[in-house]
């Protein structure tokens, strides 16, 4: 458990001085984890169209499913553990409008790296937390080494920003 050896690390520690809450919610406002639900907001540019690779790699899902897909995706995530049995749900429902399985993957990956970025930015994790990021990443299918760097990027964006 590498992974969640190191995300200890990085939470566990002290608030650094130079870290003002200030600088905290700027930081969690960059991340956008402040205004959730401006994140969950569906597309509205693009509703209802189906992109031209998309048709051709004969998805038939718009703009507004790719949406509600993601939408669906992030509360399960977010509900871990309780929500485990939606999982299966959000796997249908992906494979029934036949996305990308690049895109997919894309969308899973942001998403775990989300859940990373709450852990990060409030610098303590609790048991539930870490039961939460395991169980995440192992629905999703990522290594602990993918994980492992997801955290390090994260801690680096964290880190330059701090200064």
């Amino acid at each position: 458990m590498r992974f969640f050896d190191a995300l200890l690390r990085v939470c566990s520690h002290d608030r650094q001085p130079h870290e003002t809450d200030e600088a905290r919610k700027t930081l969690r406002a960059a991340w956008g984890l402040e205004d959730i639900e401006s994140a969950k907001a569906p597309a509205q540019a693009h509703e209802g169209r189906v992109s031209a690779a998309a048709a051709a790699n004969g998805s038939i899902a718009s703009e507004y499913d790719r949406s509600q897909w993601r939408k669906k995706l992030r509360h399960v995530l977010e509900e871990l553990p309780a929500s485990q049995p939606r999982w299966r749900v959000i796997e249908t429902d992906v494979h029934a409008l036949n996305l990308e399985a690049d895109w997919i993957a894309d969308r899973k990956r942001e998403e775990f790296a989300f859940l990373v970025r709450r852990a990060v930015a409030d610098r303590t994790i609790s048991a539930e937390e870490h039961h939460k990021l395991e169980l995440a990443r192992r629905l999703i299918g990522m290594t602990e080494t993918e994980a492992e760097a997801i955290l390090q990027a994260i801690t680096g964006e964290a880190e330059a920003f701090f200064g």
